[in-house]
């Protein structure tokens, strides 16, 4: 799972690098454009950068489970899978039986199959707000209170962790399909680089602690 965190961790530096554009240009260059969609990139990305991080932890902590190393959930037990994919997860447990010896092609091996299934299934699943993300995390975290257990460890109230991720998310949603606009005027919704700043440190919090609630294997 180390390779989801880091992989979040490059997300998270793309996005400080932003920042980082945002604040020459303002304080350097004096620009008579209006730079605030640096800062707009910056909330898009940051919970792009979360989303992906829950969607790599769900894959490989699905997998560990359907190769025994990790503790099975009800959740995953009622994951389904399509005929094709138990067919071929047969037919690659049989031939791997009976040929033990001989080093396996990557489509030769059942959790190949497996794993396209759940690539397959949650391609078109948004992790971003507190419920989704309980939800997904449940494939691979037997934890029955999970915010609470998350919330503690980030030493923020439960309520605001939940409150702040979804004010966040209806701000990127916004961003993405309204263009940031005022409703009233048509002019674009003001935004803070301090706000922004604060956001991202955030984002970046907080996935570093659900990865630290689901690295260990129970």
């Amino acid at each position: 799972m180390q390779i989801a965190k880091s992989q979040f961790l490059r997300n998270i530096d793309y996005v400080r690098e932003l920042d980082s554009l945002y604040d020459f240009l303002k304080n350097n260059q004096k620009l008579s454009n209006d730079l605030s969609d640096l800062l707009r990139a910056e909330i898009v990305y940051s919970i792009s950068a979360l989303d992906k991080l829950i969607h790599e932890l769900i894959r490989i902590g699905m997998i560990e489970v359907f190769n025994g190393q990790r503790v099975r959930t009800s959740k995953y037990e009622g994951f389904t899978l399509s005929a094709k994919t138990l067919e071929k997860i047969r037919e690659t447990t049989t031939e791997r039986s009976l040929n033990p010896g001989r080093p396996p092609l990557p489509d030769e091996l059942p959790e190949f199959w497996f794993e396209r299934e759940i690539v397959l299934k949650h391609k078109s699943v948004s992790y971003q707000t507190p419920t989704n993300i309980g939800d997904g995390l449940s494939l691979i975290w037997k934890e029955e209170n999970k915010w609470q257990k998350i919330s503690i460890l980030m030493q923020i109230n439960e309520r605001d962790v939940k409150t702040q991720l979804e004010t966040l998310v209806t701000r990127r949603n916004q961003i993405v399909h309204e263009a940031d606009l005022n409703i009233q005027d048509s002019s674009k919704n003001n935004i803070s680089d301090i706000d922004v700043k604060d956001s991202v440190n955030f984002i970046e919090k907080l996935g570093n602690t659900i990865f630290d609630c689901v690295k260990m294997r129970y």
